[in-house]
């Protein structure tokens, strides 16, 4: 038999490992990317709960470190300087910010302020607050009229109340919390208000979304990786297996697949190992056909040669020259046999040479 080159089968292993690897890929992909939207939204919600009680502590310190009946005779008998429009000379306005100024140096995030609601019941009117102290130029005025844009601010003076849904005002955009101030008979006085930054939020929810990005790209390469790997090591028994396969095709016959038959490890190399028997089976059967066929041929051959060797033979004896040629022959050996009676006169035939061994 003349040698046979084996097939090459990269295209088969690549085409076969990447398709295991895009499928697992694209599995993953979905998985990760749901599982990174739910622990996103989770730590989200986590630190932001975590700034909600933040906000809800501090407003509770705030509250407890205002004396109501000192802020309600604030509001009901400061005298404002014209100049500043702010109670400066009096005590009790200076211990009110003061605390206000403690507040904000023990949790520099929380902006504090206080108010108190408008005789029209629909504006608020600022008391307190820090922003006079931090950042001048966008300080209120004492008891300086504001109409806020939610109802938040007021209910801050029934109930306490937070605002965890970023907002914006004319001082910036926050998240803020609210509660009232209650006199020592228990009356609603005022309320304190504490506000975040919502840049602060947005640090929060940036280091948040990248740490966990961090991780789950880590992860993902990781999972990668390792899914290269498993599909590299799975499907290279059935490239090895689809190669011989080829080979036997192509009339390789001597291919080691008693190798795969006996190394199955696994439920996948188990019916591997399976198909590889069969193989080594097939194999044997198709060889043995093989030369059957081969032998039938070389004695069809020699029938055919046989056959066709009769019909020439055939042809030439069924043909008129032939005859002609047998009929002049027996004339011929006729007179031979009669002898010297011939009839004077008739002309002597040719005569024809003929083998001995032939029948004519």
């Amino acid at each position: 038999m003349a040698d046979i080159t084996p097939p090459s089968h990269h295209r088969l292993a690549l085409n076969l490992s990447m398709k295991l690897l895009i499928a697992f890929s694209l599995v993953f992909s979905v998985v990760f990317a749901m599982a990174f939207a739910w622990f996103y939204r989770f730590s989200t919600q986590a630190a932001l709960e975590q700034i909600r009680g933040d906000l809800t502590n501090t407003l509770h310190a705030a509250i407890d470190g205002i004396d109501g009946d000192a802020f309600e005779a604030l509001v009901n008998a400061a005298v404002v300087d014209p100049a500043t429009g702010l109670p400066s000379e009096d005590p009790r306005y200076q211990a009110h910010q003061q605390w206000l100024e403690t507040i904000h140096r023990i949790e520099p995030r929380a902006n504090p302020y206080t108010y108190i609601k408008s005789p029209e019941g629909r504006d608020v009117l600022w008391v307190g607050d820090i922003f006079r102290i931090v950042r001048p130029e966008d300080g209120t005025q004492f008891l300086e009229s504001y109409t806020p844009q939610a109802d938040f601010i007021l209910q801050g003076l029934e109930q306490e109340t937070s605002r965890m849904t970023i907002y914006s005002d004319d001082w910036g955009r926050w998240v803020s919390a609210y509660g009232p101030i209650m006199n020592s008979q228990g009356e609603q006085v005022g309320a304190v208000g504490i506000d975040f930054a919502a840049d602060y939020v947005s640090q929060v929810q940036q280091q948040i979304r990248s740490s966990v990005l961090i991780a789950f790209l880590v992860a993902y390469g990781g999972l990668f990786v390792v899914v290269l790997l498993l599909s590299r090591l799975l499907t290279r028994p059935i490239v090895k297996l689809t190669k011989m396969a080829s080979c036997v095709a192509n009339g390789w016959y001597d291919q080691d697949f008693a190798g795969l038959a006996s190394g199955g490890v696994g439920v996948l190399r188990d019916e591997i190992a399976t198909l590889a028997a069969t193989f080594v089976v097939m194999v044997a059967k198709v060889r043995e056909r093989e030369e059957s066929l081969k032998q039938q041929v070389a004695e069809l051959q020699i029938e055919i040669d046989e056959v066709k060797r009769q019909q020439q033979v055939g042809e030439i004896v069924d043909s008129d020259f032939f005859q002609d040629l047998r009929d002049k022959a027996k004339t011929i050996r006729r007179r031979r046999s009669q002898g010297p009676a011939a009839t004077e006169g008739d002309a002597a035939p040719p005569v024809l040479q003929v083998d001995q061994g032939q029948d004519l």
